[in-house]
């Protein structure tokens, strides 16, 4: 979350403060509006951008900062130069006394500065995240290797989350129960108890209860069918996707720790996971359990009988395999490429031309349209180089041409040419939207 402090120092100057303001409070985005009650557009959160013209210098003023601070706007920030070359007499203070932090963007600084900085922050945080997430799979795959897997396991999770994590055993021949911190350990006999209350009793999926001031939520991990106990994690606050995303990570590790030798493969787990479409906890088992998970795969149907493969899965009488593309199948239905975080999609439909032969033969899905649109640009990268920049620039000419560093008539050549290899135009919507994904994956 974006704090009103660093979006001020990402500002670099965009955004000077009149009055004292909160340093922690969260911006939720930036608005500009010249209304003078912005109210309606506002969802609470927002720096709130105008160049001052509801504004009077009188003490109609105090009705527009009341409202601002009735809608909790993050902050204001007032451009000069337009209409203003200061605050208005006494605006600073109406805004102090209503707890509207003021801000001036100085004359001639655009509004779109505060935007971007506002962007650029947004993205370092996201990949800050992105990174914290990275190395927070790593330290469960490393726990998960450890000679103790399931205490390591409950601390990484824990730490994670800046919460606790217990292992809850189904029976004395899975374990002991345990939970981290150690200094929480008094807790572990209620949530044993909302364990058995929420999962073996119901046979949910997942449980959520409150515990001790935390919302904790309960996993189960089953293997063979069996439930062979549960991880359950709490914290102050409702577990976020990546924090979710990190649980079942640590629930396929911890089914390999408790499954008996030889139950299941990492590749099995792997390819479970993928093909419930949990792709991010996929590729973290995946890495450590030193299993290879293709980019792009071939999802393949066949009997139970079939040959098995290291990346695959029964499920209802049939083996679900993820293939390389590359790979050549001579039994089964085999889907076409796609994204391993479409395996999902892909394998229902290659069940369905399982199913469509009465699982006899051998049956490949059609590609889609859109690796046929790829495939008449791969002859030439310069209309693939063309029709990608002009997607990514909504179709600008003048901007497609400045990305590209040619003149606009040459842009329109080149998107014309794209458009006859493939037989289609960027025009529709449709088109333009499923090129876009497909371009951006096959970077």
């Amino acid at each position: 979350m974006t704090t009103l402090a660093a979006l001020v120092d990402a500002a670099d100057g965009a955004l000077a403060p009149v009055t004292a303001f909160p340093p922690a409070r969260v911006i939720s985005g930036v608005h500009v509006s010249e209304l003078s009650e912005p109210g309606r557009y506002l969802a609470g959160g927002e720096l709130l951008l105008t160049t001052g013209i509801p504004l009077t210098g009188h003490d109609g003023d105090a009705a527009y900062v009341a409202s601002l601070a009735a809608h909790d706007v993050g902050a204001l920030g007032l451009g000069l130069g337009e209409g203003w070359d200061a605050p208005p007499p006494g605006f600073a203070a109406r805004c102090a006394a209503a707890g509207v932090a003021l801000f001036v963007v100085p004359d001639g600084v655009p509004f779109l500065a505060v935007s971007r900085a506002l962007l650029a922050l947004e993205r370092r945080l996201e990949r800050d995240a992105g990174l914290r997430a990275a190395s927070a799979h790593t330290r469960l795959a490393e726990a998960a290797a450890g000679d103790e897997p399931r205490p390591a396991i409950a601390r990484a999770i824990a730490e994670a989350v800046g919460g606790w994590a217990a292992w809850v055993p189904a029976s004395r021949h899975d374990g002991a129960a345990l939970l981290h911190p150690p200094a929480l350990a008094g807790m572990l006999p209620a949530v044993i108890a909302d364990v058995e209350a929420s999962l073996r009793r119901s046979g949910a999926a997942a449980a959520s209860f409150a515990s001790h001031g935390s919302v904790a939520v309960a996993f189960p991990v089953t293997t063979g069918g069996r439930m062979g106990g549960a991880l359950v994690i709490g914290s102050g606050r409702p577990l976020s996707r990546a924090d979710r995303q990190l649980a079942l990570t640590a629930v396929a590790l911890l089914r390999m720790v408790t499954a008996p030798a030889g139950a299941a493969s990492p590749g099995e787990w792997v390819a479970r996971l993928a093909l419930d479409g949990e792709t991010a906890a996929a590729r973290s088992l995946a890495r450590a359990g030193g299993v290879a998970l293709p980019r792009l795969v071939r999802v393949a149907v066949t009997g139970v009988d079939g040959e098995p493969h290291p990346l695959s899965a029964v499920e209802d009488g049939m083996r679900l395999a993820l293939l390389d593309v590359d790979d050549i199948s001579e039994a089964g239905a085999v889907s076409a490429p796609v994204p391993v975080d479409e395996a999902p999609a892909a394998a229902s439909r290659a069940i369905a031309l399982w199913r469509s032969v009465d699982g006899a033969g051998a049956v490949t899905e059609r590609p889609r349209r859109v690796e046929l649109w790829l495939d008449a640009l791969d002859g030439s990268p310069g209309l693939r180089d063309a029709v990608r920049a002009h997607l990514a620039a909504s179709q600008r000419m003048e901007q497609t041409a400045r990305m590209l560093g040619v003149h606009r008539n040459t842009v329109r050549q080149r998107i014309a040419a794209a458009e006859r290899a493939m037989g289609v135009s960027l025009t529709d919507p449709d088109v333009g939207a499923e090129l876009w994904l497909a371009l951006r994956v096959s970077r």
